[in-house]
C-alpha cells in the first residue's frame, strides 16, 4: 500500500533532528494539540503501535526515523528529517528548544489487505517550526529531566 503523509501539530520535546539518539535513530517527542490527538487515536484504531504516554506536561507520543531499514532483503537508506521554519526556509535542527510550536510530518503506511503480516506504522519525515523556543543546553539536557514542564495546548 502506498504511504500517505500526516501532519501532527503540538509542542516538541526531546528532539534529535540532526544527530542520532542513543538508539541510533532520529527522534522527536510531541505533545499534540487536541485535534492531533484525535487523529492519532484514529490511526491507533487502524493498528498504529506508537503509544501515548503522560508526564507533568500532558499526553505525548514519540516518533523516529532510522538511518537505514531493510525491506525485502534490500537496505534502504534515509537522510535526516528536514527541518524548516514557518516560511519554508531550512533551519538548523540543533536550535529547536523544548516547547517550540511545531508540525511533525509523518509518513504513514500499513500492510496491504493480502499481506501475511498486518501492521500500521509512521516514520518521521520532516518538521516545521512555527514558534521557536531557543535550545538551552544547560537546561534541556536529554539525560536529565527538564526543571520546568512543557505547557501543552
Amino acid at each position: 500500500m502506498a504511504s500517505t503523509f500526516i501532519d501532527i501539530h503540538g509542542k516538541v520535546k526531546f528532539i534529535h533532528a540532526v544527530k542520532l539518539n542513543k538508539y541510533n535513530r532520529w527522534s522527536v517527542t510531541i505533545y499534540p494539540t487536541p485535534e492531533s490527538v484525535k487523529l492519532l487515536r484514529e490511526l491507533k484504531a487502524e493498528g498504529l503501535k506508537n503509544e501515548f504516554q503522560r508526564d507533568d506536561g500532558g499526553d505525548y507520543m514519540s516518533f523516529h526515523r532510522d538511518p537505514e531499514k531493510v525491506f525485502l532483503d534490500k537496505v534502504r537508506r534515509f537522510e535526516c528529517p528536514v527541518v524548516k521554519d514557518k516560511d519554508g526556509k531550512v533551519i538548523d535542527g540543533h536550535t529547536i528548544g523544548w516547547g517550540s510550536d511545531v508540525t511533525v510530518r509523518l509518513e504513514y503506511y500499513k500492510s496491504t489487505p493480502k499481506s501475511r503480516y498486518k501492521y500500521a506504522a509512521c516514520r518521521w519525515d520532516s518538521l516545521v517550526v512555527h514558534e521557536l523556543v531557543p535550545f538551552i543546553p544547560e537546561v534541556q539536557v536529554v539525560d536529565k529531566p527538564q526543571p520546568e514542564e512543557v505547557k501543552p495546548w
